[in-house]
């Protein structure tokens, strides 16, 4: 039988977190900050709107929403 080797190295450090992108030669770009989720599109309530696009156009450009 063959002799089985046990490989017993252990791996170095990993990189440290930076907050910017290194690009060789050319300098450091900051990566954005944490910003929070977009909020969602509501309707603003009861009332005449605007109406977009080319059905708009052929309707006349607004309607009542709900």
């Amino acid at each position: 039988m063959g002799a089985v080797r046990i490989v017993t190295n252990k791996p170095g450090n990993p990189p440290k977190a930076v907050n910017y992108a290194e690009i060789d030669k050319q300098g450091r770009i900051p990566y954005a900050g944490e910003k929070g989720p977009a909020p969602a599109p509501m309707s603003d309530g009861m009332g005449k709107k605007v109406a977009r696009g080319m059905g708009a156009a052929k309707r006349g450009g607004s309607y009542i929403g709900c």
